[in-house]
């Protein structure tokens, strides 16, 4: 429970920052359509800053969304199934797809941010053209939480077949 605990607890940290990035989200947007519609000065930045931080809110929002069980789910049949049956389906399915996919995604989005530290890459999307590397950074970061999100996944899987604890729980 340690160790499932502590991941938990890093995946609601994480989930509290993603939910925290739609204020200067708002902020942004409020201030790129002040400025364009009442001063007729669209900014270089607020466009941009506005995909991003999207991006970077719905990524690091997946691993609690996980933890919270609110994915989409199709539940014709899964949710008729005991709770035993259901830990038996979850259990395989992320220790052999969405374990091995998540950390593959993770190791590759790492070499692909530090690629684009070490080159200097810039986003080439606008006039402000910041580096990508820390939103990089943030996407290999916010598979990593998913990653071990899955391992607490997996952890209360393991429980409910040796413990019959009912599953799934949050």
């Amino acid at each position: 429970a340690g160790l499932r605990a502590g991941i938990e607890a890093l995946t609601e940290t994480v989930g509290g920052i993603a939910a925290l990035l739609v204020i200067p989200l708002v902020l942004a947007t409020a201030y790129e359509v002040f400025a364009r519609y009442i001063f007729g000065a669209p900014t270089i930045w607020a466009f941009e800053l506005g995909y991003i931080l999207m991006g970077l809110h719905f990524l690091l929002g997946g691993a609690i969304a996980l933890k919270r069980q609110a994915h989409v789910r199709i539940d014709l049949i899964y949710a008729r199934l005991t709770p035993k049956h259901r830990a038996v389906i979850d259990l395989t399915l992320y220790l052999l797809i969405v374990l091995p996919v998540v950390t593959f995604i993770t190791i590759w989005m790492w070499s692909h941010a530090a690629g684009a530290f070490l080159s200097g890459e810039r986003t080439g999307h606008s006039a402000w053209n910041p580096p990508i590397w820390p939103f990089r950074a943030v996407i290999c970061a916010s598979f990593g939480v998913l990653a071990l999100q899955i391992v607490a996944e997996c952890i209360k899987a393991f429980d409910a077949l040796r413990y019959g604890a009912d599953y799934p729980r949050a």
